[in-house]
């Protein structure tokens, strides 16, 4: 299924995506909340992106070969060769962000 594509339009200048959070700093308004995605580990294309934890897909579609796809980033633990801050992140679980505007 395609993913629906937007673009959030806020009344403020500046606007930062924060990987591993569900809540903006002091002073920052948050628009969305979701979960990091990117493409998968061997593709090429790999920008990091956050989607909205309520995102729809288009009814009718598929996936095409030559089309990008997103898969969810899971944070691996040191003792699995990866992330050397556990906690407060969990093995081999999904990570959140969080998209804020000020």
């Amino acid at each position: 299924m395609n993913v629906l594509c937007s673009v959030c339009l806020a009344p403020r200048s500046t606007q930062v995506m924060i990987p591993a959070k569900t809540s903006c700093p002091d002073s920052w308004t948050k628009e969305y909340e979701g979960y990091l995605m990117s493409s998968y580990i061997s593709d090429m294309r790999s920008s990091y992106i956050c989607v909205d934890g309520f995102a729809e897909g288009v009814n009718g579609t598929k996936s095409t070969p030559a089309g990008a796809e997103l898969y969810p980033v899971s944070g691996y633990c040191k003792n699995s060769g990866g992330l050397q801050h556990c906690p407060p992140y969990v093995d081999a679980r999904e990570l959140t962000c969080v998209v804020c505007s000020k």
